[in-house]
């Protein structure tokens, strides 16, 4: 068993988990037993290339999405471009219906035309990010000032979101975004106030402070009519 085994298998669990799958269900698409793909998923069975692309098909994604495993450590790729090409980045927003700090990780492809992104949305645990409570997928846009990311949920055909940031001058920042999509409760559309940072954050007042609507934004709002925010100092 293998470190790369085990991520990849998390991915299909994960996969299988938003598309509504029971292993038996899946297990049948692909032809293989139910024991087998279970095994897949622990990664006590390293997955073969015919056998990832079938479940890939299976599960309507494209094979390099069971493949998003960040490398890290001294050997990792050094990240160029923009700040958040091929990097993870920590995502978090408050959320005032629970009145709670939500953590999120962004997987951001390398500089490509477009780049893949991922967003692990609303974690328990940046360890676990396969327990996310919502996958979206998506491409990114990099530019010089500002990258896009355009993201679809896969668990709800309906959902999708955009996020909007500013590319910091020194990578170790961090920086404020527009996160926009579809709110369940109520259902209708919103913008929300994120921070996102190439380190994970304490969550904590002064956190909580930075990700409440200040009094500036609310000017701003007001007098251009428009969702707007101050950006950090």
């Amino acid at each position: 068993m293998t470190m790369l085994s085990q991520a990849v298998g998390a991915r299909i669990r994960l996969y299988r988990q938003m598309k509504k799958l029971t292993l038996v269900a899946l297990s049948e698409k692909i032809h293989k037993s139910k024991a087998t793909l279970s095994k897949y998923e622990t990664g006590e069975i390293t997955v073969d290339v015919e056998t990832l692309f079938d479940i890939a098909g299976a599960l309507g994604i494209r094979p390099q999405q069971l493949l998003d495993v960040p490398r890290e450590g001294p050997d990792a790729p050094v990240p160029g471009g923009s700040f958040f090409a091929g990097r993870r980045i920590y995502l978090y927003f408050y959320d005032g219906r629970s009145s709670r700090i939500v953590r999120n990780l962004l997987a951001a492809g390398q500089d490509g035309d477009p780049a893949g992104a991922t967003l692990y949305y609303d974690l328990p645990s940046f360890r676990h990010p396969e327990e996310c409570r919502n996958l979206y997928v998506g491409t990114a846009e990099y530019f010089d000032t500002i990258s896009n990311f355009f993201l679809a949920s896969q668990s709800n055909r309906i959902e999708h979101i955009s996020l909007c940031a500013a590319n910091p001058f020194d990578r170790r920042s961090q920086v404020l975004g527009m996160l926009s999509g579809l709110s369940r409760h109520p259902l209708l559309p919103v913008s929300i106030k994120c921070i996102l940072s190439p380190d994970e954050l304490e969550e904590n007042d002064a956190l909580k402070e930075k990700l409440l609507l200040s009094p500036q934004d609310a000017r701003l709002i007001r007098s251009m009519n428009m969702f707007a925010i101050k950006p950090l100092e």
